[in-house]
Order: structure tokens, then C-alpha cells, then sequence
């Protein structure tokens, strides 16, 4: 049985002297790390996809039904396609006739940034991916969207990666599947962007082409990343900028950019966007915030409360939002939980069954993660050891797979380390009696320290000093670990993981 706390705050406004309640959100509209996001309306249901960078399964998919409310559903491609080596971002939502394309940037293994395609009959999948690169110039391509052109054509347009980078669009094949052509320069860098424009999102209204675009750093302490837009009478240009960018960063909400935008059954406008807290220095998390959309006097989009990110307004469907700060895997569902990931080039095998979640193991540490929106985190893990070491880790760093420190137990050894794969550095060790149940637990401070004990019926027993990430890295995931044989496993029969104060 699973025992999982999850913390879920009710967020209503009243509303009138009636009593009347009137619904609201507040931003994020998903916790944790999921930038870059793009959403689609299929009828009455929202599909949104996000970056997952170095984790598969690549493009985390969610469902709504009301804009901010979001469940996870699954990913786009469950593993890293062929030619790819890695480092999924930037998936672009497109319809393609009746079905569903995601288009994405990947590197290839002579790592060259390249734009591919997975397809699907609706958007909630299942994608098949193309097979190959969609488009891969040796300038690199990046932050794909596909926007209607002159005559019926389509364009693929995207950030090339290499100096002097600017947006840029090349006309696609009747079938969407290749390009043709030689590619079109749409927007330079200007003072301010600090020689980055990306993330472009075509919208067509009132009889221009308004590229939106994000600016500037989004990733790098300190960031100041804004989106901005400019519009044309053709796609291809020329473009004029806004004289101000349609949102930028406040204290609640810094650095706000690239995202995606939709229309509602209602007919109002509203742009997805990842955006930075207060709370995260190193910007650790870049979180999906929704900021309505309005068309100004002077034909120009606005964002937000007038340029600046909300962090609470009015539910767009009428419906309140729930926040769930720490999901609650299931190790003993059918089929495995959505918010399960893990390095791509380092498969986890893992099955939940009706006796808890069984593992396989790897000689280089078998990572099953989630990952942890809240800062302070406690949690627990019980598993049975066959054959390998059996634990919990932290896992720092935003997108990369960065440093884990963990604690795993085989045969009545106990340990604690730290490291990138294997066995890693070894801090601390403890014996328990060989046979006895135990329980793993850690717990994870300001999302960098951590602090591991055990327990075989007693009380916790604290193993080993606290160990901190670097100061440049936070932890943002914990995850099941199996390291031994291909042949071994270790079998998770219950876990719990709250939110501390």
C-alpha cells in the first residue's frame, strides 16, 4: 500500500456583498520545472508539452479542461529517438489537417541542434516520431513553430543557434515533413536582447503576422529574459518591434518568456509562458504561468496586467484551481505513473505491480525521478534489495542530469553518497541487521541541502552529515535507485513524500 501526502490548496475569491464566490488562479499554473511550454485546445480539452531536456520520457504531456488545472498524462516520446543524442526542448504544438504534430529541437550525434517532428492522430498521443531530423542546418536550429505563409505554403520558423543567431523561417513541403528552399532572416538581435531572440510563436489578427519572441537570458543567474513581439503584412517580413515588450519580469514572477498561445471556448486569448519565483535564485524551476491577452487600441497584443505577469486573477473558465504541490506516484497502479522519468541515455525498467514497484538495476545507478516543485521536503521509501542497492536520491541540476546524493541499502549495509552515476563517493555508513525492514528518508531544505537516516522500527536514525549541491545547482528531483547487475532489482513497496514547512 502507498502512502503519499500530497498538500492541496484551494484558491477562491470572494466575489460581491452576495457571498458569491468567484474563482481565481494563481501562477504557476504547474509546479516545477516545465519551460518553454506550448498547448493546444482540442473542443473542450487543453493539451500542454514542456521541455524535459536530458529526462525521458521527452515532453511531458498534461490535459485541462479549465486552463489551470492540469494532469499529467504521459510524454511525447517515450524514449530518445535514433538520431538523437539527447536534450529534448522547445515542442511546438501544430495541427496538421485532421492529426496532431509536435514539432522539437534535439541534437543529433555530431550534436548539431536540429528541429524534429512526432505525430499523432490527436493531441493526447501516442506519438510516433518521424525517424529522422525534420531540418538540421549546420548553423543549428532550435524553437520551432509552423506559421501559414503566402498561397497555402507553411513555414517552419526558428532560432538559428550560431552567431549571429536572429529568427528565421523556411518554407515546409506539402506534407510538413521536409523543407525546401532557402531559409529567410525574420528578426535580428537589437540592443537589449543581449544577442538572444527565440522561442517564436506566429499569431495572424487583424490583417498582420505578430511575432512574439522571447529576449535576452532565461537560464543563467542573473536573468532578465521578457517577451516581446513584433508584426508585419507578411511573414516574412519586414518586422517592426513593439516600443515596449509585451511582458516583462516583476518580483513575483521574474523573467517571463517563450511560450504559446490559445484561444478559449469563450473567445478570450490567453498566453503560456514559463516564468521564474522569487524564491529560486539559481532559476532552478522555470514554471508555466497563464497571463491573459488583450488587443490594445493600437493594434498592439498586451500580456498580462498591462505588460506585467499576474500572479492571481479571475479563472478563465470559471472553475478553481487546485494546486498540488507534491504528486503522489502510485507503486502499485497498472500501469506506470506519468511523472516518472529518467536519463536518456540510462533507461530505467520498472514495472508497479500489486507487490509495490519493482526496479531493475544498473551498474551505473538506476534512476527512476520525479520531479519536487516544493523547496522543503520530506520523504520516505521502503524496498526490498535483489541482488542490488536499493534507495533514494536527490537529483540537482534543472535539465542536465546533474549530481545525485542518495542513500541505499543491500544485505544489511547501509550508505550514503554522493556522485553523477556509479557508485559515487561514499560519506557515510551504517549496518542494520541483514533481513530486517527498513526504511529510507531524507530530507531536502531550501531545495539543496539534504539530510538521510534510517529506520527499522525504532525512529529515525540519522546517517552521515548533511550535504548541500553547489551553490549554482538545487535539487529538483528525487528518484528511486537500483545500482548493481542488469540481472538484479529492488522492489518499492511503499513510499510517502509531504511538503514541510
Amino acid at each position: 500500500m502507498i502512502l503519499l501526502a500530497a498538500l492541496v490548496v484551494m484558491l477562491v475569491a470572494a466575489c460581491g456583498s452576495s457571498g458569491t464566490a468567484r474563482p481565481t488562479y494563481t501562477n504557476p499554473v504547474i509546479a516545477g520545472q516545465y519551460p518553454d511550454p506550448t498547448v493546444m485546445r482540442e473542443g473542450s480539452d487543453f493539451y500542454l508539452a514542456a521541455t524535459t531536456r536530458a529526462f525521458v520520457p521527452a515532453f511531458t504531456l498534461f490535459h485541462s479542461r479549465d486552463l489551470v488545472n492540469w494532469t499529467p498524462i504521459g510524454g511525447v516520446l517515450p524514449q530518445a529517438p535514433l538520431w538523437t543524442s539527447g536534450r529534448f526542448w522547445a515542442p511546438e504544438f501544430s495541427r496538421w489537417g485532421n492529426a496532431t504534430r509536435i514539432y522539437y529541437a534535439a541534437l543529433d550525434h555530431s550534436q548539431v541542434h536540429c528541429i524534429g517532428v512526432a505525430l499523432a492522430n490527436t493531441p493526447a498521443g501516442p506519438y510516433q516520431d518521424l525517424g529522422r531530423p525534420l531540418y538540421c542546418p549546420a548553423s543549428g536550429a532550435i524553437d520551432a513553430d509552423v506559421a501559414d505563409g503566402p498561397h497555402g505554403t507553411r513555414y517552419l520558423v526558428y532560432r538559428q543557434m550560431d552567431k549571429p543567431g536572429g529568427i528565421w523561417a523556411i518554407e515546409l513541403t506539402a506534407n510538413g515533413l521536409r523543407v525546401k528552399g532557402k531559409p529567410h532572416e525574420l528578426l535580428k538581435p537589437a540592443a537589449g536582447d543581449h544577442g538572444v531572440v527565440e522561442g517564436p510563436e506566429v499569431v495572424q489578427h487583424a490583417g498582420y503576422d505578430y511575432l512574439f519572441f522571447a529576449g535576452s537570458n532565461c537560464c543563467k543567474p542573473p536573468c532578465d529574459y521578457f517577451e516581446g513581439v513584433a508584426r508585419s503584412r507578411s511573414l516574412l517580413g519586414p518586422y517592426v518591434r513593439a516600443r515596449q515588450p509585451a511582458l516583462r519580469g516583476s518580483s513575483a514572477l521574474r523573467c517571463p518568456g517563450h511560450g504559446d498561445l490559445v484561444t478559449d471556448q469563450n473567445g478570450d486569448s490567453w498566453f503560456i509562458l514559463h516564468a521564474v519565483l522569487p524564491d529560486d535564485p539559481v532559476n532552478a524551476r522555470r514554471q508555466p504561468v497563464l497571463e491573459p491577452l488583450r488587443w490594445a487600441a493600437s493594434g498592439w497584443p498586451v500580456l498580462g496586467d498591462n505588460g506585467t505577469p499576474m500572479t492571481t486573477a479571475a479563472a478563465p473558465l470559471g472553475v478553481a484551481q487546485k494546486v498540488t504541490r507534491v504528486h503522489a506516484p502510485d507503486l502499485e497502479a497498472t500501469t506506470l505513473d506519468p511523472l516518472w522519468e529518467w536519463p536518456w541515455n540510462r533507461t530505467a525498467f520498472a514495472r508497479p505491480s500489486s507487490r509495490g514497484l519493482t526496479l531493475s538495476g544498473n551498474p551505473a545507478t538506476a534512476e527512476l525521478a520525479r520531479q519536487v516543485a516544493a523547496l522543503n521536503v520530506r520523504a520516505q521509501v521502503r524496498a526490498e534489495a535483489h541482488g542490488c542497492y536499493a534507495g533514494l536520491a536527490g537529483i540537482a541540476g534543472s535539465e542536465d542530469v546533474g549530481e545525485a546524493l542518495g542513500i541505499e541499502v543491500q544485505r544489511g549495509q547501509v550508505r550514503v553518497w554522493r556522485g553523477s552515476s556509479g557508485p559515487g563517493q561514499t560519506v557515510a555508513t551504517a549496518q542494520v541487521p541483514t533481513g530486517a525492514p527498513i526504511t529510507l528518508l531524507a530530507t531536502v531544505q531550501g531545495s539543496r541541502t539534504m539530510r538521510f537516516s534510517i529506520d527499522t522500527g525504532g525512529g529515525p536514525v540519522p546517517v552521515g552529515p548533511a550535504l548541500s549541491t553547489a551553490a549554482t545547482t538545487r535539487i529538483v528531483r528525487l528518484a528511486l535507485t537500483c545500482r548493481g547487475p542488469r540481472s538484479s532489482s529492488a522492489i518499492f513497496t511503499s513510499m510517502r513524500v509531504a511538503a514541510t514547512s
